[in-house]
């Protein structure tokens, strides 16, 4: 697995020469934009690899520089994670990350209680405890399978009809409440996991953003988590298809646990074309409605 970090910002065209040679000078090496016209800003987004020789503290103190000495500080990022190979064909376990290249595919809740409490005084992370089924306007699920709601995944009949055919287990089912026009209403269910996962690997990669505060003392706010790691023996004899992980994640407000999937969950979607195979959000052939599924590491 490779690390790539991607850096977004703009520049005058006469200052691209010195940003280029302050990059170089940290052992990056990357070319100049493209400018149409004359004292047009000009966007820097250079990709490239953190490893052994580019480490991440050498890329704060790269920022640094191009602050004290060109007074650049606007500086967006944003981490990739490459997979070999190898990696998706040894894979026991999946990360579904998204169900289509597309922002539709996230639902907002629409009135699910949950109970709610502070899991973190000083970023202000809450952890909640779902009380009622989900609510949600299931019209915008369409023709699609599979969507993203606050953390919980909301599946259509079609797909709750072909799991039970492929015999897909570990897992349970709750109807999701409509909300929203009868026109195009249609069934859905949560899909909620019966088994949680041992804790990752403690050689998961944690990363975190240089331009932002540094991470909170509670281990989740500020961190970006790495692929999902796993020693080998803890999950080689895993029963079932469905997983709880042991870890929070959050979506910068409240927690909640990942669903993780098999590779026969993952196949069953290749192989009825719900999906396209797809290897990373990179990927070319990445269209709207198909699924980015990462592979679980083994260590």
């Amino acid at each position: 697995m490779k690390v790539e970090l991607e850096n977004l910002f703009s520049i005058d065209e006469s200052s691209q020469d010195q940003v280029i040679k302050v990059y170089n000078r940290y052992g990056i090496f990357i070319g100049a934009p493209e400018i149409r016209k004359r004292n047009l800003k000009a966007s820097f987004n250079p990709i490239f690899t953190l490893n052994e020789d580019v480490t991440y503290e050498q890329v704060a103190d790269l920022y640094k520089s191009l602050e004290h000495e060109l007074g650049i500080v606007s500086i967006g990022e944003r981490f990739y994670f490459d997979f070999s190979d190898s990696e998706y064909e040894q894979a026991l376990l999946f990360t579904l990350n998204s169900t289509g290249n597309s922002p539709e595919m996230f639902l907002d809740d629409r009135g699910t209680l949950f109970s709610i409490s502070t899991y973190c005084q000083h970023c202000g992370l809450m952890e909640k405890e779902q009380l009622s089924p989900l609510v949600i306007d299931t019209s915008k699920i369409e023709d699609r399978h599979l969507v993203h709601v606050s953390g919980y995944w909301v599946a259509s009949e079609k797909l709750v009809t072909l799991m039970k055919q492929e015999n897909i287990e570990g897992y349970d089912l709750l109807e999701v409440i409509h909300q929203g026009p009868q026109l195009g209403k249609q069934p859905a269910y949560q899909i909620i996991p019966k088994q949680m996962l041992p804790t990752c690997s403690s050689e998961r990669v944690k990363l975190y953003f240089a331009t932002e505060q540094p991470p909170c003392r509670c281990g989740l706010s500020g961190v970006i988590n790495g692929p999902d790691s796993y020693n080998r023996k803890d999950i080689t004899n895993l029963q079932g298809d469905v997983f709880f992980s042991a870890e929070w994640s959050h979506d910068g407000r409240y927690l909640y646990r990942k669903t993780l999937f098999s590779r026969r969950f993952r196949e069953l979607i290749i192989n009825n074309n719900i999906s396209r195979e797809v290897k990373g959000e990179k990927d070319r052939n990445f269209g709207p409605k198909d699924w980015l599924f990462d592979p679980v590491l083994l260590k």
